[in-house]
């Protein structure tokens, strides 16, 4: 009987053991590996047409901030009318931030917006009676006010080197908490600015 159950013990021992050599290997794991996310200061001056009042603005200005893994976007902006006058003049700046996808070995494409306040300054005419004239005479004021914006843009970056590229972007300037302009400073933009990285 012991020689039996003995016999039995071996074949099952045995079976057993075949069977677990049969079974698939699972998958290896191997070292984890940890790679460093590229991090890099980029600044930009830039050239950018405006619409003012119905009035076309030229503005120079510049941006920057720190650049993440090539995609993500964090810093400000800020851009001064060129063809100002006394009675024509726009200011403004603020946080910017931005996000871009590959869509080629040198194109990026994406989005960015400015958040920020400005000043500008304005002339309006009008034409009103004048008694002491017996007529109608023009009357002209200048006026500055300041505001609060939000300037949603979508941005177009060619590369041409590690660190050098071309922003192209096309957006509109929304303002508000102004007490005279309302929407007279509202107005769509445009810009192209040369990108350099450290």
């Amino acid at each position: 009987m012991s020689r039996c159950l003995l016999l039995a013990t071996m074949v099952f021992i045995g079976s057993a053991g075949v069977a677990q050599a049969q079974a698939p290997a699972g998958p290896s794991s191997g070292p984890l590996v940890l790679e460093p996310i590229e991090s890099r200061f980029v600044v930009a001056p830039e050239y950018k047409f405006t619409d003012v009042n119905g009035r076309t603005g030229h503005m120079a200005g510049a941006t920057a901030g720190v650049l993440t893994d090539r995609s993500l976007y964090l810093g400000g902006a800020i851009y001064f009318l060129t063809n100002g006058s006394d009675d024509f003049g726009l200011t403004y700046g603020g946080f910017l931030a931005g996000w871009t996808t590959s869509v080629g070995s040198h194109l990026r494409v994406g989005g960015r917006g400015l958040a920020g306040f400005g000043g500008a300054t304005l002339g309006e005419s009008f034409a009103a009676f004048d008694p002491r004239y017996r007529g109608v005479r023009s009357y002209r004021y200048i006026v500055h006010d300041d505001f609060f914006l939000a300037e949603p843009q979508a941005q177009a970056h060619v590369s041409f080197a590690d660190h050098v590229g071309i922003d192209v972007t096309g957006g509109y300037r929304f303002t508000g908490f102004d007490d005279y302009f309302h929407d007279g400073v509202n107005g769509a933009t445009g810009s192209v600015g040369v990108q350099i990285g450290w």
